[in-house]
Formats: structure tokens, C-alpha cells, sequence
């Protein structure tokens, strides 16, 4: 006797099981077969291993490795942390399928399939006006209540976003960061990630000989530097990120919120530049995040070092000018690099906010999700500015390990 849904396999539909499964099967031919698709084996087989799955019941099934091997053919002990052929398939499944949803080929389909980002499970929506819209979920009517409300709270929220672009009081707040609202894909924040050495297992316990502990709170170690060598230095990846970068990022997102814009958070050792080609990105920090260095290297204002070793920003135009730091760590001044590159390498927008030192960073997040100190430093700057590249060099005083206001130092538009 055939079932009423297909709850128990996990798909958003409701009424029988064999029609709605064939319905799926039917777009998924279609998919295929679109020129959006032509030429893809790799994306054919992710696809349609993917809804199947599904389809069976198996969605919990979908994991990386799981298709490395059963889609990719990679050996079952590879490891996945040096490959990403599964993320970069995934990537160009949901550009594909966009190509498709967006050519004449999907008019008049009835069913949307979907790779949401940071997911490799399908999902399946009908389709209204061109638009997704998802089913009720099995075992339930329709809450024509519930959508009414949600319909309201979707205008709103579209009604306030029109209304924040158009504030005149936060003109060129809104016009920096309207590229970002306006992608059809959450935006990456991509974060530096410092290199962080911990102590080897030899020398804590040294440390507990000399030492001994009378609680379990971490504490510095206290060897002597003739007691150890280089192997009691173990450096750790990928674990840590600098407090200054944090509040950068707290602040963006906060920012993002509250226009109801999703972003991606991403390390920037894991963000590859398939990443960056798909939604604009923001990148935080500099020494420590590859993403940084590398767009900027090549600009007028650049990361670099000084003759002792230290953190810098130069100038390739006048190379006499360098910024670098200066005072104590708690009470100095750092510097930022700022910069909004509309015509970056990536095709996309690309945002870079990094100081010298965490209290630079810090200072560039807050600045970034503020409307009336972002107004501020881009008031001075010609009308051209939202169409060109451009880099600005701010300088932070630093009093009591607390970042104060950054003013512009030197400017750059091409």
C-alpha cells in the first residue's frame, strides 16, 4: 500500500509517494540535460548521486568523505584536509544549477533543487513567479497564519533595507556596502588564523619540577632557555584567532544582521579562491591571512617589514614613506590598511580591513560597521570613489591597549 508522504526519507513534500519521487526525478533529467550541465561529469555525479540519496531516505549519508570516494574515487584513507575536490565540486553544482534556474531552459518548471551553501545535502521547493518557495513539511497542512506573518516579516525586512540604502545621513555607508547587500550569496568573511606555539609535554613538566602547581588555571611557563631546545616549541594551526580580528568580525556580522544579510565565516587557510570568485568577501587581518598579502602585494600600499624585522606599510609610489609601529604595546600607535577593490582579481568585491598589530584590526571592524565614522573617513574622497578601487592608510593611537579613533593618513584611487 503506497504511503501518504515521504517523511521518513526527509523531502519536502506532501500527497503521494510515487508521483512527488518522480517529480523529482523528472526535474533532475531535465538539470542534466540543460546546457547549464553539458560537459559536466564530475557535477552530473555529484548531482544525481546527491538527490538520490535523498530520495532514499539516506540524506544523512551525504558527508565529504562519503563522496569523495563513492563520486570522486578517492582512496577511502586520503586525506580531505589537503584535498578539496568535494568543496570545489559542490561549489560548481550550485553554480550550475543558478546558470540553470536563471536560462530559458527552467521556465516553467514546477521544482526548484537546490545545494545550499555549506551543505551537500539537495533540497527540493516549488517554484512560484520564478521564485523558491518551500513546501510545507510532511504530516502538515498548510498555516496560511503562519505564511501571512512571514510574509509581512519578509516585506518589512525588505521595506527597512530600502529605506537604510536610501538614508541620506549614511549615503556613503550604505553605497560602500551595497554590493554586499545586494549579492544574490551570503558574503565571506575570511579571518587570519595566527600561528600559535605551545609548550612540548617535556617542558611542562619541567615547568611542574621547578614549579609545582597548586591549580589547574593555565599559567606561562617558567623554564630556564638553557633547559630547552626547539622541539619544545609545537606549532599549532588553525586553533587561534587574535582578539582584534574577533571584534572586527563581531562587528561585521552584527552590522549584516541587521539588514538581514547571512555571511559565510571562514578561516582564511580553509577559503580557497573558487570561494572569493563566488560572493564578495571581506578580508580580515594581514601577516596571518594568505588572502591579504596576496591582493595587495602588487598595490601602492602594501604590507612589508622594516630593516629590523618589523611589521610596516610602504608606499611603492614614494618608497621614503613607510608606516610602522611605534610607543609600547599599551600605549602607541598602530596603522591600518584599508581597502574596497570593486575590480578585484577575484571578479568580485573584496574589502580588506587589517592593522599591524590586533588593536589596528580591531579598530578597522568597528570603523567598517559604524555608519557615521565610515562617512567620515570616505567624505573627503572624490565622487568618483564607489566605481574605482581604492586604498586608504588610517593611524590609530593606542592608549591603555584600547584603540581610539582612526584618522586617514594617505589615500589612493585608481
Amino acid at each position: 500500500m503506497e504511503r501518504d508522504s515521504l517523511d521518513s526519507k526527509g523531502i519536502l513534500f506532501e500527497n503521494h509517494t510515487r508521483p512527488q519521487e518522480q517529480a523529482v526525478r523528472e526535474q533532475l533529467r531535465r538539470i542534466l540535460q540543460s546546457s547549464a550541465f553539458r560537459g559536466s561529469k564530475r557535477g552530473i555525479s555529484f548531482l544525481e548521486y546527491t538527490v538520490e540519496k535523498v530520495l532514499a531516505g539516506e540524506g544523512d549519508r551525504i558527508k565529504e568523505r562519503t563522496l569523495a570516494v563513492e563520486v570522486f574515487g578517492r582512496d577511502p584513507a586520503s586525506d580531505l584536509s589537503e584535498d578539496s575536490i568535494v568543496r570545489v565540486g559542490a561549489r560548481e553544482v550550485r553554480r550550475r544549477l543558478a546558470q540553470y534556474y536563471s536560462s530559458e531552459e527552467a521556465e516553467g518548471d514546477e521544482i526548484e533543487i537546490l545545494l545550499p551553501p555549506g551543505s551537500y545535502i539537495p533540497e527540493f521547493r516549488l517554484r512560484r513567479s520564478g521564485n523558491g518557495v518551500g513546501l510545507p513539511r510532511p504530516g502538515r497542512s498548510p498555516n496560511l497564519r503562519m505564511m501571512a506573518v512571514s510574509g509581512v516579516v519578509l516585506l518589512a525586512g525588505a521595506v527597512g533595507l530600502w529605506l537604510a540604502l536610501r538614508d541620506p545621513a549614511h549615503a556613503a555607508f550604505n553605497t560602500f556596502w551595497g554590493p554586499f547587500l545586494r549579492s544574490g550569496v551570503p558574503p565571506t568573511i575570511a579571518v587570519a588564523h595566527p600561528i600559535v606555539y605551545h609548550p612540548s609535554l617535556r617542558a611542562v613538566r619541567l615547568d611542574e619540577e621547578l614549579h609545582p602547581r597548586d591549580s589547574v588555571l593555565q599559567r606561562a611557563i617558567e623554564v630556564p632557555p638553557h633547559l630547552l631546545n626547539g622541539s619544545d616549541f609545537t606549532p599549532v594551526f588553525n586553533d587561534y584567532v587574535g582578539y582584534g580580528d574577533m571584534v572586527a568580525v563581531a562587528e561585521l556580522s552584527k552590522h549584516f544582521a541587521s539588514r538581514a544579510k547571512p555571511l559565510r565565516l571562514r578561516m582564511a587557510t580553509s577559503t580557497e579562491f573558487a570561494d572569493l570568485r563566488e560572493a564578495p568577501a571581506i578580508l580580515i587581518g594581514a601577516y596571518s591571512n594568505r588572502w591579504t598579502i596576496q591582493f595587495t602585494q602588487k598595490l601602492r600600499f602594501h604590507f612589508g617589514q622594516t630593516p629590523d624585522g618589523g611589521p610596516s606599510i610602504a608606499d611603492s609610489q614614494q618608497p621614503s614613506r613607510v608606516w610602522s609601529l611605534s610607543g609600547t604595546p599599551a600605549d602607541g600607535t598602530d596603522y591600518v590598511l584599508l581597502s574596497r577593490l570593486p575590480s578585484s582579481p577575484s571578479g568580485n568585491m573584496i574589502v580588506i580591513a587589517a592593522g599591524l598589530k590586533q588593536f589596528g584590526t580591531e579598530a578597522a571592524g568597528r570603523l567598517l560597521a559604524d555608519p557615521d565614522e565610515l562617512n567620515r573617513v570616505l567624505q573627503n574622497l572624490p565622487e568618483s570613489w564607489p566605481r574605482k578601487n581604492m586604498e586608504i592608510v588610517l593611524r590609530v593611537r593606542i592608549i591603555g591597549h584600547t584603540p581610539g579613533r582612526p584618522e586617514v593618513v594617505a589615500s589612493h584611487l585608481w
